[in-house]
């Protein structure tokens, strides 16, 4: 048997001031670090209103964990090389609703796929429809084990502002853009008035059809409220019933968040419980499992494309 040799010894020691250093500086401002072992996110019991304004000061006195992000390689479509690798998150209840609040650092903005070299910047939270038993799996659940998943949107929050007449469109991404006259079309074109957007006649099927990514009305936030029972059973809710709110920081950083730089900063929000089967539904005094992807629309990640979290635990006050 070999034992360490004295300079391995030294090498040793030399590393632990550094490390204890780190973990130091992670307590004093309150940030646990999320590592392989169980992490618990604890959920803050707050009064009034759950703020949907990611820089609010209330959520400065809620604690925060960071939490490891890895590329999706389990199938196909797969980016092992993904641009976030952490993650901010914080919890919080009134009694009647729950809020997730999330930080991480982008150095740009991407808030359209109008262009096909474009994609969006996104964030989601993960949780078991089924609150027994072991966690499905944590990529998109499993067959028998359904998950509840609330995507945040780039793109929807861009559709929420103001000028847009509720959804950016091909005529503002290209402004000199000109287009062929439709045979079949009248001379001042062809309007639904119960459908939405600038191209809502009969050629812009995905509005036509219901489609709640093609339709804005059909949206209430910037947040997809969504279920899965496994890869590439992705479905939109029937009923939205989250509400979202996102903001790209271009300058410096935000007090109690993750880092400096531009970053982005999201909040999603929704009652503690609901009448839809399909929703998780959170119990004062439980504990239940959580995990998070991030999407970095710069790195041209989109769909399985994206960093993920393992299974975390959230817990609820009494």
């Amino acid at each position: 048997m070999k034992y360490p040799t004295n300079q391995h010894r030294m090498i040793s020691l030399m590393l632990i001031p550094g490390l204890l250093t780190l973990a130091g500086a992670f307590a004093l401002i309150d940030i646990p670090l999320a590592v392989s072992q169980p992490v618990t996110i604890p959920i803050t019991s707050i009064k009034g209103d759950i703020a949907m304004d990611a820089a609010n000061p209330i959520w400065e006195s809620v604690p925060g964990v960071v939490i490891p992000l890895s590329g999706q390689t389990i199938t196909t479509p797969m980016h092992p090389n993904i641009s976030v690798k952490t993650v901010m998150v914080k919890m919080a209840t009134n009694g009647q609703d729950i809020g997730v609040w999330a930080n991480w650092g982008d150095q740009t903005i991407n808030n359209t796929t109008i262009g096909p070299q474009d994609f969006r910047d996104q964030m989601a939270i993960q949780f078991p429809v089924q609150d027994s038993g072991a966690p499905p799996f944590q990529c998109m659940g499993q067959s028998g084990g359904t998950v509840n998943i609330w995507r945040w949107n780039a793109e929807w929050q861009k559709d929420l502002g103001t000028g847009v007449a509720g959804m950016w469109d091909v005529d503002q991404q290209y402004p000199s853009i000109a287009w062929d006259y439709y045979y079949d079309e009248p001379s001042r074109g062809v309007t639904y008035m119960n459908r939405t957007g600038r191209s809502s006649g009969p050629f812009n099927e995905g509005i036509w059809s219901g489609n709640i990514m093609s339709d804005p009305s059909l949206r209430i936030s910037s947040v997809e409220d969504l279920n899965a029972n496994g890869f590439s059973t992705l479905t939109t809710q029937s009923t939205q019933n989250v509400l979202g709110n996102g903001l790209w920081e271009p300058y410096g950083a935000l007090k109690g968040g993750c880092c400096n730089g531009p970053t982005w900063r999201v909040v999603m929000k929704r009652s503690l419980t609901t009448d839809d089967p399909n929703d998780v539904q959170f119990k004062p005094g439980s504990s239940f499992p959580v995990a998070f992807a991030v999407w970095d629309g710069s790195n041209v990640e989109r769909n399985g494309m994206k960093g993920i979290s393992t299974w975390l635990t959230a817990q609820m006050p009494n």
